[in-house]
């Protein structure tokens, strides 16, 4: 019989994230959303409409809102947010210029609407599921069965990263909280992730309730790992895609960006099971792409793949603990990275699309075994070439079990300093600095902040609302 530990999961992920935290419709369509009951959760998957764009969506305009509930946003799975919530379907684009839809969650402190900045909070689900999304998962209570594997799992990252998003509520921003992959759950696809978030942003901007002042309202970015890649594809693609955007600032933090290099550097690691992921969402891209990965999997890596395709990254990797992806090949790793059509897809998603022309703070560890730091000095050298302002700090913290998963926590006090003072306008130096720490917990603006993270969530649950006083 399936071990189901959600109670167990749900008080011990409380404790430690509370610890961890002190440690470091058309556009003409008016919504109603105000006026509608709270809905504290939401269908199952692929049987909730609400994902379905209208018909005729395609002749809106991206970022457009389509369709709009209110929520009731639970933090840990847990606890019940003080902060008015909602969930807007809205238009954006898929990789090849087509029409295309996603969901993001928005959420603004109680009180009467004002103008104040917006926080695009980019998350690290890692997964093609939908139950595994932020608009789903923030609002349902998924198990964690990791001894049934014939079930997809629901059990998600977005409620344990929802600390760092209560800091911002905290602050008195508004925040939204995109389904990056959009309605089709295509996790890495190019572009996408980029565009999602943008449109993410005009459709908070284009939504009354949240009293937003349209594009003139001052907005940041941030995301971590998963999250860091989104914000990094976005960043890039907003100059060109969305330039109306008063975009302050955006936080990338471990923005893997050569995945040949991931693939191999987690190969018998700690997190060896994102290798499936990764590879799940390349086979979901394209049939082509499928029948390549199938070509070169043995049976046993047939099933794991299939597995990580249905399960949300927290299961997967804890499935997956230490794995030998080449075990699960029928040739050399160096070999089945060789094939043409596969270096093509991962050289397509790490190429860059352009230069940021909002300013960064860059995050990574000299020793993070998910994002080569080679890589992530070549993306950032590559930004300081085309004029980007870059403040680039390097972990050094030492190869102890998971340098990736402690510096996510490490770095969120320097990252939120630093949205701090963009959002509250101050426009960082032109030009770029690169610094090295003996670890970012340190870092002396970096541990001021801290204390919010926990302090937030705390609030949260004991029931009091974010941000009220702001």
């Amino acid at each position: 019989m399936a071990l189901s530990i959600r109670r167990w999961w749900g008080s011990a992920t409380m404790v430690l994230a509370v610890c961890a935290t002190a440690l470091a419709a058309p556009a003409h369509l008016t919504p109603k959303a105000a006026a509608e009951p709270e809905i504290s959760t939401v269908a199952q998957g692929e049987d909730d409409t609400f994902y379905t764009p209208p018909a005729g969506y395609e002749d809106t305009a991206p970022g457009t809102v389509l369709r709009s509930r209110p929520v009731v946003v639970k933090a840990l799975e847990l606890f019940p947010v003080r902060a008015q919530s909602w969930q807007l379907l809205y238009r954006t684009t898929d990789s090849d210029g087509n029409p295309y839809a996603s969901v993001t969650t928005v959420m603004v402190p109680q009180g009467p609407a004002r103008p104040r900045p917006l926080l695009s909070y980019n998350m690290a689900y890692d997964s093609m599921q939908r139950a595994c999304m932020p608009s789903y998962s923030l609002v349902n209570s998924n198990p964690l069965d990791i001894l049934d594997t014939a079930k997809e799992s629901g059990f998600a990252l977005p409620p344990m990263e929802f600390a760092l998003t209560a800091a911002g509520l905290a602050r008195g921003w508004a925040v939204s909280v995109p389904d990056a992959s959009g309605v089709d759950n295509n996790f890495l696809t190019p572009r996408v992730m980029g565009y999602t978030v943008l449109d993410g942003i005009r459709a908070a901007e284009n939504f009354t309730p949240l009293g937003l002042p349209g594009a003139a309202t001052r907005t940041a970015m941030w995301g971590y790992s998963g999250g860091g890649i989104t914000t990094d594809w976005a960043a890039e693609l907003q100059p060109e895609y969305a330039p109306e955007l008063n975009l302050a600032g955006a936080v990338l933090g471990a923005p893997v960006n050569d995945f040949d290099g991931a693939l191999r550097a987690v190969n018998g690691r700690l997190l060896g099971g994102l290798a499936p992921i990764g590879v799940a969402a390349l086979a979901k891209d394209s049939p082509e792409l499928a029948a390549t990965i199938d070509h070169y999997l043995t049976p046993q890596g047939r099933a794991v793949v299939a597995a990580a395709g249905r399960d949300c990254a927290p299961e997967t990797v804890l499935k997956n603990l230490f794995r030998r992806s080449d075990q699960l090949m029928i040739a050399p790793m160096d070999q089945v990275l060789a094939d043409p059509a596969l270096r093509a897809a991962l050289r397509e998603r790490a190429r860059g699309f352009a230069t940021p022309t909002t300013p960064l703070y860059v995050v990574n560890g000299l020793n993070d075994e998910v994002s080569p730091i080679a890589a992530v000095d070549d993306l950032v050298a590559g930004f300081c070439a085309g004029g980007a302002s870059v403040s680039y700090t390097r972990d050094a913290l030492p190869d102890l079990v998971s340098d990736h998963t402690i510096i996510a926590l490490t770095s969120a006090g320097p990252a939120m300093a630093w949205l701090d003072r963009v959002l509250a306008g101050q426009t960082p130096p032109p030009g770029c600095t690169t610094t090295t720490v003996a670890s970012t917990l340190v870092d002396p603006a970096g541990l001021a902040a801290l204390p919010g993270f926990a302090a937030a969530l705390v609030q949260t649950m004991l029931g009091i609302a974010l941000g009220a006083g702001h």
